[in-house]
């Protein structure tokens, strides 16, 4: 006779058997053998990225170190001809006309109105005569193509340009500002407030976005 209700089945909550001391030692020994297997990888990538930080800190450094190579070249031209030519015959020549430049930029300062329309005139005309009566302009030309190629310098990042603004900065606007009304007429001022911005940037007006 058969008893079906006896056929019980075993519970699910019974603990299952701990497995062999032998499958647990060779479980460990796996997984050890696997973090030895990864543990090359890891250290030849971290290896690998070590490589490039230290290579990408040593192109940046040459990097620098050329550019300030660059610049210090490129200036070194203002103190040799004929550059310096150049400008020692410019601020000679202006030297010699800073009476007559002092009393007609004090009588502008003093005016508005058509008076001081009047008076920019003259210091305009001033200007264009002395350059024709001294004969500077081949040397004021100079100054410009030395202005011009220290700005590309700068501009496609062979010069550094905060060493190129504190080493010819104030001379270059000082050119400028000299030059105005012969630049005016003579060159695109636009143009060489542009190169002359590029060696040595001025500071925004106040109010400016």
């Amino acid at each position: 006779m058969r008893y079906p209700y006896l056929n019980i089945l075993r519970p699910a909550w019974r603990p299952a058997k701990a497995p062999p001391l032998a499958g647990i030692r060779g479980r460990w020994q796996h997984q050890r053998q696997a973090l030895l297997d990864h543990f090359g990888l890891v250290a030849g990538l971290l290896l690998v990225a070590c490589a490039i930080l230290w290579a990408a800190g040593e192109h940046s450094r040459h990097k620098a170190e050329l550019r300030a190579a660059e610049t210090s070249r490129l200036v070194a031209d203002f103190h040799g001809p004929p550059v310096a030519g150049a400008w020692q015959r410019l601020a000679g020549a202006w030297v010699a006309q800073q009476p007559r430049q002092s009393t007609l930029l004090q009588r502008i300062a003093a005016l508005s109105g058509a008076p001081l329309q009047g008076e920019l005139r003259n210091y305009r005309a001033f200007v264009i005569d002395t350059v024709a009566e001294q004969d500077l302009a081949r040397d004021i030309d100079t100054m410009i193509q030395f202005y011009r190629r220290l700005a590309s310098c700068v501009r496609i990042g062979a010069c550094d340009g905060s060493l190129t603004a504190g080493l010819v900065g104030n001379a270059a606007w000082s050119f400028r500002n000299q030059h105005y009304y012969y630049l005016l007429e003579e060159y695109d001022v636009d143009e060489i407030d542009g190169v002359i911005d590029t060696i040595a940037p001025r500071a925004p007006a106040p109010g400016a976005s």
